[in-house]
Parts: structure tokens; sequence; C-alpha cells
């Protein structure tokens, strides 16, 4: 079904009508919102319109036919509950008017809480779930125009008009107070991310084009390893998957072949990174083996030069701070993502190709600044623990070392992890106990560890005996999906599986949505104890900046560092004790103070 223009709404344009209209709409509770406006940011534009829609209101504001426009109007919003699509623009404009106290609730977000995370639009939403097809032609317009015309009023309140359905429709799923505390895991965060995308985080520019400089001497090194092993004549592109595939057809029996994993669209042989490494393991000592890791090595540079390269020090602003943007509950899980540019995706300083390296360092604080941080320590092994009530493992991480003991089950020896060869041990450890918790067999494992199944098995069987409530997790919650097609989240939330779904998804959905919902509550604490502090005249020059993966940045004066930093510890505790009352808090985060993000100890 295609919507019409048939809808009757009141366009309004004066302030006595304004007021009474926002005044109804308080009174009567949620109202769907939405803003049109001559820019995208409040910087360098303007809000034209506002629509506004409940069962009773149908308006669309004209500001500029008001004397005092929005700027002069926004105050009469305060203490509203306004009912959007994508909460981070319309809250943008409110606090640029110096608007804070309402409620801003996202449609997107109730969604997210019932069925799982994702990325979409308002116009997917109306074609989903209310059959709708919506015209989005006018979204361009220009809104700036001294006499806007039918189209783009009709357009502006159809988008208010199907908010409100939307939002009439997901709410009816939300039956109980921990069903709305699942949606304000995500909606609650918007403040906190906000302030992290507008503060950014300073890129050492100098220091990065070194770094840079020295990743493409490392690619230039395995270029010519490549070729020393095959020639133009065989792979003319070496970036070409095709090519590749068609070489390694042409030169690999068939029963190697048959066990190459292959890419789904194109059915070509996969020639990703881990998968050569994977590949390399079954050719052990052979010169197939060496070109399998050096084109990995290859791959893996040109990573790092074409995502944490050239393109972090083209998206720094003037001011050197990179802006990234933070995508809340873009995995099905609810987990972050970030774009313009990636900063989720930045490493952990680590050896790549034999050659320590930080990309982490390039971050850094700005003169009379450190940037304070910690991190929340094991925390999906943790959660596990907690939602499968394995007593083993939660003691082990808060007393022990699990990798450290799977460390040592691997190597036939306690490790020490102060070596670089013990640490090397435990990092492989980590890899075995996440590849077991979703759901490795022996023949992928053993792939991965490059080493025989009956060894790889030997982990399992160790991993399986020692937590075996955590080992069986996956399959409670297969009955539970195999019941209701969903999982319930200890947040209150669903994440919507199907009847018959992979085996691996239902150990790995919950525990991650479990750390997703940990850090949504530490962010939302953390933006509210800065927020008190800072109106009290302390912590003035404190701004949060990122957050990646189960970590918080901040960037404070140097003589606020270490307050900040035991603000932050508290509310990543209470973050962690929302969902897990009682738990154990010992070991829970580590980090620290430092002049780069490489540095923070």
């Amino acid at each position: 079904m295609t919507i019409g223009t048939d809808h009757r709404y009141e366009l309004v344009s004066t302030r006595p009508r304004l007021e009474q209209i926002v005044r109804r709409c308080r009174e009567l509770g949620q109202t769907a919102l939405d803003f049109e406006t001559t820019s995208l940011s409040p910087v360098d534009g303007e809000v034209r319109l506002v629509s506004l829609c409940n069962e009773e209101i149908h308006a669309v504001v004209d500001f500029w036919a008001i004397k005092s426009r929005f700027a002069g109007c926004a105050g009469l919003f305060d203490f509203g509950s306004w009912v959007v699509f994508n909460a981070g623009f319309e809250r943008r404009w409110f606090q640029a008017a110096g608007v804070k106290r309402l409620d801003i609730l996202d449609v997107g977000h109730l969604r997210r809480s019932v069925v799982g995370g994702g990325v979409f639009r308002l116009l997917d939403m109306a074609r989903w779930d209310l059959n709708l097809t919506m015209d989005k032609e006018q979204q361009l317009s220009d809104w700036s125009s001294p006499d806007l015309t039918q189209e783009q009023l009709d357009y502006a309140y159809l988008d208010a008009d199907v908010t409100w359905r939307l939002w009439r429709k997901w709410s009816k799923a939300l039956t109980t107070d921990l069903g709305w505390q699942g949606f304000r895991v995500f909606n609650d965060m918007v403040p906190a991310v906000l302030e992290m995308e507008d503060t950014g985080i300073f890129l050492d520019r100098k220091a990065h084009a070194v770094l840079l400089a020295s990743w493409e001497a490392e690619r230039v090194v395995r270029v010519t390893r490549i070729r020393d092993l095959v020639g133009e004549s065989d792979v003319r592109n070496i970036n070409s998957g095709r090519q590749w595939s068609e070489y390694f057809s042409r030169i690999i029996p068939d029963h190697f072949l048959a066990g190459w994993p292959r890419t789904e669209k194109s059915g070509d042989l996969s020639v990703t990174g881990t998968a050569l490494r994977g590949l390399a393991g079954r050719v052990p000592g052979t010169p197939l083996e060496t070109l399998f890791d050096a084109l990995a090595e290859y791959k893996t540079v040109t990573k790092y030069i074409s995502s944490f390269g050239q393109p972090l020090l083209d998206k720094a602003s003037r001011d050197g701070r990179l802006r990234a943007r933070y995508n809340i509950g873009a995995a099905i899980t609810g987990r972050f993502s970030s774009s313009g540019p990636n900063l989720q995706q930045v490493p952990r300083d680590k050896d790549i190709l034999g050659v320590f390296t930080s990309v982490r360092k390039s971050f850094v604080a700005p003169l009379g600044r450190l940037l304070v941080s910690l991190d929340y320590s094991g925390i999906e092994l943790r959660v596990l623990a907690l939602l499968s009530g394995d007593k083993q493992l939660l003691e082990d991480m808060v007393e022990g070392d699990v990798h450290s003991e799977v460390a040592a089950v691997m190597s036939g020896s306690p490790i020490d992890r102060t070596t670089p060869e013990g640490r090397s041990l435990r990092q492989s450890a980590k890899a075995v106990s996440f590849g077991i918790v979703y759901g490795a067999a022996a023949s992928g494992l053993s792939a991965t560890m490059r080493t025989d199944e009956e060894r790889a098995q030997g982990y399992i069987d160790f991993w399986s005996a020692r937590y075996p409530d955590a080992f069986r997790y996956r399959y409670t919650m297969l009955d539970e999906a195999v019941r209701t097609g969903k999982i319930r989240c200890v947040d209150g939330g669903f994440i919507e599986v199907g009847y018959r779904p992979a085996l691996p998804k239902l150990a790995n959905y919950p525990v991650q949505r479990a750390a997703f919902s940990v850090m949504s509550g530490a962010l939302v604490a953390h933006k509210v104890s800065l927020d008190t502090e800072r109106a009290a005249g302390r912590q003035r020059m404190t701004r949060m900046i990122s957050t990646i993966h189960d970590a918080i940045i901040d960037e404070a004066s140097t003589q606020d560092a270490a307050s900040c930093l035991e603000l932050m510890r508290g509310a990543m505790v209470a973050g962690y004790l929302k969902y897990f009352p009682g738990a154990p808090t010992e070991r829970l985060v580590e980090g620290g103070i430092g002049k780069s993000w490489g540095e923070l100890a």
C-alpha cells in the first residue's frame, strides 16, 4: 500500500496556537515528532518545520511564519515525551536550543528491543511493519524556500504520522516493565553517544604518517615474497580474489579443494586472511604454506593501510579530531558499529607480521589533557558464567585466569604471562575458548590452531569438563528458541532467531547482548555523573570521546584525570550490577590514564 496525501493535518503559523498544541501533547503523553531542517547540523542550519502526531493532534508547524522561529519556541517542548525516528538528530537540535529536560523516544530502538538490533530506515520499517510504501522524493528538497509546496508539507507530516503508527504497533509488544527496560537499554544511551560524536578523539597526524609508511614498506616485502612464488602470468592482479581462485583451482588437487571455504555469492574459493591461515595449517612445511601465509600477511597489512592508514588522516577535521558516528544497536545482538571512520575496528596493540604495532598510540590527548579509559575485563566470559550459572568459570574469571588455564593445557605446562611466549600462548588460548563457546568443532579448531584434530578435540574436552554449565548453555538456549523462535535477553528485550537457529548463535547472541546491556548501563551512568559534576563546576573540561567494544574513553584535564577515572569506575561497576545484582566485581575493569590510547595504564 502506498501512502497517499489525503491525511488531514493543521498547518500552524502562530505562536499562541503552537502553545495550545504543545500543551495538549504534553497532557496526552507521547506524541510523534519530526523535524525538517535547512541543514543536517544546528551549526549552519535551522529547524523549518516540526510535525506532530498522536491520536488527537495532527499538525505541521512552520517556524518561519512565527517571529521567534524555532530558537524562540523550543522551550515549549521541554518536559514533553516525543516519539521520533533517529533520536540523535532531533536531540541535537533541541540541545542546540538549550532544551534538555524532555524525553525523546526512538521508535527504531523500540523495534530493536523486541526483535534484535539492525540498521534500517523509517521507510524500511513502514514497509516491513505496516505494509506501506513511503515516497522520500521530498527529503532533499529546499526547506529554506520562502514558500513550501504542498508536496513538501505532506511529506513532512507523513513522517510523523508513520512514526506514530509504528510506535503504537511496537508498544503493544512490550507488556511488562521488564520489556520497557529492554527498550531503555538502547534509547537512553543517545545523550552519551552524542557527546562522544560531537567531541571526537584527537589524532597525532605526524606519528600516524610514520606508522603508515612502515606498513607500506611491509606490504612491499610481502608482494616480493608472493611474486617469488607466483608470477604475474599466473595472477596479474594480486588483489583479485577471482584471479587467485582460478589459479588455486588449477594447481590444487580436488581432494584439498573440497575442504576449501567458498564465497557465498560467487562460489569462488575464499582467499580471506582467515581462510588462508586455516588452509596453511593443513599443509605444514610446504611451499603452499609459505604462499598462504605470505598472501594472508599481505591482506593483513593491506587491511591496516586501507582501514587505519590514509583514511584516518583524511577524515581528521581541521582541529585534528576524528568524529565517528556510533550506531546504536547496529548488530542483531545490539552491539555498536562505528562509521566515518570505523573506530570500533581499531585493533589492539599487537604483533602483526612479526612487528609490534600500535595504531592506538596515534590517538592522543591535546596539550594539558590526558586520556582516561577503563575496559571491562573478559566481560563476555564473565557474563556467560553468570547467565549459565557456571561457578567454576566465574571463579576462574574473578580469582584466576581462564585463558592461562587453557594455555597451560595447550603448552603442557603453566605459562608465564610476563614473557612474549606466554602472552602469545595466552592470546591463542583466547581463540580456543571463544571458538569452543561459540560452537567450533574439532575440525575447524584444528585448522585455526594449526594442530591435528585429536589435539583440538582434547582442548574441547578439557573446556567442557572444566566448564560444563557454560558449555551446555547453547543447548539451553536451543530449547527456548525451538519453543518460541526467540531468545529473552538479560535486559528484558528479545532477539528473534527463528525456530531452526544455528547452534553457535544461541550462545553468542545472549552473551553479546548481555555485554552490550552492561556497557549501556555504564555509558548512561557515566554521562549522568559527568553532567552532575560539570553542573557543580567540577570536571569542566572532561568529555566522553569514544566507546570501543567494552571500553569507555574520556578526555580530561591533567588535574581532573584521577577523579574522572574513579567516576568512570563507579559507573562501570553500576552498569554491571544493574543486570547482575550481587555478582562479584573484583577485577571487573582495567585501564588507566595516559597521553595516548595505546599508553593507558
